[in-house]
């Protein structure tokens, strides 16, 4: 092949995937603007593209195309990564165990978000709390942790293990959550959600009635409040996801 093509470089390695692997943390390594990390079961990608559509007027994002989460997709998405881009917002999905400490070193996120733990992708793992703990691994770097309370709940101590100085930030109708759900109310084809954070109160509309949608709009929202976008900003642009 490579006297087929003169003008191309190429790099002979022991492992291909290893080395693309060491090249994107290379390559993260040279940027220092916010990244988000997302990861759960299920909702990355819905979640990583409504942030993109909430935050876009804000910040410039870069983050992966479609969903390529994976052990290559991660690597492929984070070469996008340039100085103009002012924000990272990244998915990791892992099937098994092992695979998440290799996406965690390229994604370095400094914000984790948890979408949830349920059944999918489970044949990986032991049980329920072996795929949370390896899910959770995404979160080492991080700063500041999302995510639904009950996913949390046989999980704090894990989180505490990562990092003692990582702060854990949940959302639920327990008045121990730090986002606290004041009223979910569901209409024909709207659903009204309301919760205060910091003696801030929220309340928006989103387009969808199903479960899923509201939890994924709930940890967008408590994103953009950990980012400092105010209520009225997050009012307006909720109503068009």
């Amino acid at each position: 092949l490579p006297d087929r093509l003169p003008d191309a470089n190429f790099i002979f390695v022991d492992n291909v995937l290893e080395a693309l692997q060491q090249l994107a943390i290379h390559h993260r390594s040279q940027f220092s603007y916010p990244v988000i990390g997302i990861t759960g079961s299920n909702g990355k990608t819905i979640v990583k593209e409504w942030l993109h559509q909430l935050l876009h007027q804000d910040y410039n994002i870069v983050r992966n195309p479609k969903s390529y989460n994976s052990q290559i997709g991660v690597p492929l998405s984070l070469w996008q990564m340039n100085e103009q881009h002012t924000l990272g917002v990244f998915e990791a999905g892992i099937s098994e165990y092992g695979e998440m400490r290799r996406l965690e070193r390229m994604i370095q996120p400094t914000i984790g978000v948890l979408t949830n733990i349920g059944e999918a992708h489970s044949g990986g793992f032991n049980d329920a709390e072996h795929k949370f703990r390896e899910k959770v691994v995404l979160f080492k770097s991080c700063k500041v942790i999302i995510g639904r309370d009950i996913d949390f709940e046989a999980g704090r101590e894990v989180i505490e293990m990562l990092g003692e100085d990582i702060q854990l930030f949940t959302w639920g109708y327990g008045e121990n959550n730090d986002f606290l759900i004041k009223e979910i109310t569901n209409r024909t084809a709207t659903t009204s959600i309301s919760l205060s954070y910091n003696d801030t109160e929220c309340t928006f509309e989103i387009p969808f009635t199903d479960e899923a949608s509201i939890e994924n709009a709930i940890n967008c929202c408590c994103v953009l409040l950990q980012l400092g976008i105010s209520s009225d900003v997050i009012s307006n642009r909720m109503k068009h996801i």
